[in-house]
């Protein structure tokens, strides 16, 4: 059964949040009081998150499922030959809250190989990583 439209658009606002603090540098306390956010809801919504994500990366893994992604900064001149610009890096940023940076040049199968490894994670700094 699909989830409600609203289901979606919470799921897609604590996704949010979730993005927002990682990059706020904040703790995780403290940013919950200045977006007047219960603090048990924002860890029990990162533990959901990262767990249906880690099960999306598991199933996709190998049958031909997409994933989205959004590019962002590029117009794809970076990486033209003649440019006269360097490559630009690759970043990967993960539903989990991993953060991934390869150079422009690095190998694929690394990369799938790493993402991997991540998917099978039940969560960040767990000791079965």
């Amino acid at each position: 059964m699909a989830r409600s439209k609203r289901a979606a658009n919470k799921e897609e606002l604590w996704r949010l949040l979730v993005e927002q603090q990682r990059r706020s540098g904040l703790c995780i306390r403290a940013f919950c009081r200045q977006k007047t956010i219960s603090e048990p809801s924002f860890y029990a919504w990162r533990k959901k998150l990262q767990k249906r994500d880690a099960l999306i990366m598991a199933n996709a893994g190998g049958n031909g499922r997409l994933i989205p992604v959004e590019v962002i900064g590029s117009t794809g001149e970076e990486a033209m030959p003649g440019s006269g610009r360097v490559n630009a890096p690759l970043e990967i940023g993960t539903p989990g809250g991993y953060t991934l940076r390869f150079a422009s040049d690095a190998r694929p199968d690394t990369i799938a190989r790493l993402l991997e490894v991540i998917a099978r994670c039940p969560a960040a700094g767990a000791p079965s990583c």
